[in-house]
């Protein structure tokens, strides 16, 4: 009895001290499991990265970015509504009495699509109050026919409800901005408008795109206060481009904001040299 029950309590002491242990492995074991199968989770992810699929769906899921930000603004001189559109005194008559006064365009061009935003004075508003409304464009780039009507300006009044009456009309397609004249009686070529067989005259078109508006490259009026251009260049993503016809009496101003640009100019702080479109053309630079 005297042995019998020291060798009680060693075995006891065992088989406690061999429980604690099968307890610490088997947490140490769960451990390892959790941590190799959150190991396999996270490969199996980085494998889904290189899926075409998952990255489609990816892509349709994260907000388009704002790419380019373009402010367009026209005016029509005296000289335009006299010669050009051979408008008659009951034609200006009319356009003051019902039309609207459009005072500048901004389109944001996002990925896939854009968003165009008209500021104008409405013609039951003649307190010169500003309004602003906003059009979702969806072009196809393979079409060149797809454009929006953004400002229309009526130019009689047809007793025919059913006829389309004569306007004038600035719209948007994928590449351009155009002013024209819809349904007007043909005058004589002048050289300033290009007549279509759909009775169609395009006073203007100004591209949406800087490489075709190098000749209109100008001075942003808005850059300064002494309306010089600022120190830093930022030309690389930020232009002003103009265009003056005192024949056919029409002026526009496009100002371009290309924020694709601007995100390398900022990564890399990249400054292209400044170069005068003006300073290009003259005598001193030819010679």
């Amino acid at each position: 009895m005297e042995i019998l029950w020291p060798t009680l309590g060693i075995c006891i002491l065992v088989c406690f001290v061999f429980f604690v242990l099968v307890q610490h492995w088997q947490r140490v074991l769960r451990h390892q499991t959790w941590t190799i199968r959150r190991l396999n989770e996270r490969v199996r992810n980085l494998e889904e990265v290189d899926d075409p699929e998952f990255r489609r769906r990816l892509g349709e899921s994260v907000p388009s970015p704002l790419e380019q930000v373009f402010t367009f603004s026209f005016r029509l001189s005296d000289q335009f509504w006299r010669e050009t559109l051979h408008a008659t005194q009951e034609t200006s008559s009319f356009i003051q009495a019902f039309g609207s006064f459009l005072g500048s365009v901004k389109i944001e061009r996002w990925r896939g699509h854009s968003v165009a935003t008209i500021t104008e004075v409405l013609p039951d508003r003649r307190s010169a109050v500003w309004q602003t409304r906003s059009l979702d464009c969806f072009f196809d780039e393979k079409s060149d026919s797809d454009k929006l009507t953004l400002w229309e300006l009526p130019l009689a009044r047809m007793e025919n409800s059913n006829q389309r009456p004569p306007s004038l009309e600035l719209v948007l397609k994928e590449k351009s901005v155009e002013l024209c004249a819809h349904f007007l009686p043909m005058p004589g070529s002048n050289g300033h408008s290009k007549i279509s067989a759909t009775n169609e005259m395009v006073f203007f078109r100004v591209p949406l795109d800087s490489a075709e508006l190098t000749e209109f490259r100008s001075h942003d009026p808005r850059g300064n206060a002494d309306g010089s251009e600022p120190q830093l260049n930022h030309a690389a993503w930020r232009a002003f481009y103009s265009h003056r016809d005192e024949l056919a009496g029409f002026e526009w101003q496009l100002w371009i904001r290309d924020l694709k640009k601007k995100g390398e100019w900022d990564r890399w702080r990249i400054l292209e040299p400044a170069v005068d479109p003006v300073a290009q053309n003259s005598p001193q630079t030819r010679n």
